[in-house]
């Protein structure tokens, strides 16, 4: 079992990214340092909550000027502080420096020297990912006089990593979100051994890798590790790829955590008679039996759904949307996950069979593709009862 490498998977809509912030905030609040905020003891226990918090901790800089100077962004970020923690005058004293884990006695070269933020960051892979993007790579940029030049970029992974190590007493976490949407072979490359607990820094295993461009005063390829005092938090949506094509690699260094519909939660809730976890339970159940569990629809669709034309909405404009996706030109599954008549639909229903008058001569009606043609169409004055007949 990792404690520092964890990916929490499951279908689209079911809170893995949800979870994986709220465990950045855990592991966060779980550093012990002399250096003390009160962000740190806040109270993360409501989504809303916790978002503001990791916004604020993800986004927190160095402030060199006085709150008048600062633009509104930055003042925007102080409330957001002062707004969780009455007390945080105390410890930003004349506000020149916000965010910051301060030694009381000289903040200004505490903060200089260990460049302590963010203690978290958030990347997301897609297919154009790459290691250089994720660790290291070589840019271009041109200069004022027309000159080219090339230098090295830190990618994130290299900039938290040393961030990680200037400081010791502190935890941080890098959240990956949509890991399997990139090449993950690819953009790991070796780190995937580095990432293994025994291999971290100032382990008995200890291992480093050659960075392919950074070179020390003398001309040799600097070193890179990985901390223990890092964690790989990351998302994986199973509809996109199938958690079976994972690299075993990354099986053997992840704890997979698995995400599915929570019927129970608060903000599902019964509307004028619609029962939303009866009718999200039902629809998954079909859904398992027509594709697989990892094409369940997820409960944030469904959650604070205020009035039926809430619901109206949610149905039209996200969860019929999603079926037609997962049952590409499949009208006949579609009816049978909504419950709905495939021939001879009537009025009054979500889905109405459209009908077409023939614009062929009569010698072409005997055509395979014209003959099985099928126009559905959403009905946009379906009732309540058409939908409580979606799960009864």
């Amino acid at each position: 079992m990792s404690k520092l490498n964890k990916i929490f998977y499951g279908p689209a809509g079911t809170g893995k990214t949800r979870r994986a912030i709220k465990e950045s905030i855990k592991i966060v609040q779980e550093s012990n340092d002399k250096y003390t905020l009160g962000l740190l003891d806040y109270d993360t226990s409501s989504y809303e909550k916790a978002m503001t918090f990791f916004k604020v901790v993800s986004n927190m800089q160095r402030l060199d000027d006085s709150f008048d100077k600062l633009d509104s962004t930055k003042k925007k970020l102080l409330n957001d502080i002062n707004d969780l923690n009455k007390d945080v005058d105390s410890i930003v004293g004349d506000r020149k420096y916000i965010g910051y884990l301060m030694d009381l006695e000289n903040p200004k070269n505490h903060i200089l020297k260990y460049r302590l933020y963010p203690l978290i960051e958030i990347v997301t892979f897609h297919p154009s990912y790459s290691y250089q993007d994720f660790v290291e790579g070589i840019t271009v940029q041109t200069n004022e006089d027309g000159s080219i030049e090339y230098f090295v970029k830190d990618g994130i992974f290299k900039r938290i990593c040393k961030r990680a190590i200037d400081n010791p007493n502190y935890n941080y976490v890098l959240v990956i979100d949509e890991i399997n949407r990139g090449d993950i072979s690819s953009i790991f490359g070796e780190l995937f051994t580095l990432l293994e607990e025994s291999k971290r820094k100032n382990k008995n295993e200890e291992l480093t890798i050659n960075l392919p461009y950074s070179k020390d005063k003398k001309g040799n390829p600097e070193k890179l590790s990985v901390p223990d005092n890092l964690y790989v938090l990351a998302t994986m949506n199973t509809v996109d790829k199938s958690i079976a094509l994972i690299d075993v690699a990354l099986r053997r260094r992840f704890d997979f955590i698995e995400c599915m519909p929570d019927y129970s939660i608060d903000e599902l809730k019964t509307y004028n008679d619609v029962n939303i976890p009866a009718l999200l339970r039902v629809l998954n159940k079909r859904v398992c039996i027509l594709k697989n569990e990892h094409y369940q629809i997820g409960h944030s669709y469904f959650m604070n759904i205020n009035n039926f034309d809430e619901l109206k909405g949610v149905l039209k404009k996200s969860i019929i949307p999603l079926l037609q996706e997962y049952f590409y030109d499949d009208w006949q599954s579609i009816c049978a996950v909504l419950n709905q008549p495939y021939k001879g639909a009537s009025k009054n229903l979500l889905v109405i069979e459209k009908p077409s008058k023939s614009i062929f001569r009569e010698e072409f009606d005997d055509l395979i593709e014209y003959a099985n043609t099928k126009i559905f169409k959403i009905n946009k004055d379906f009732t309540k009862q058409d939908v409580i007949n979606i799960y009864t």
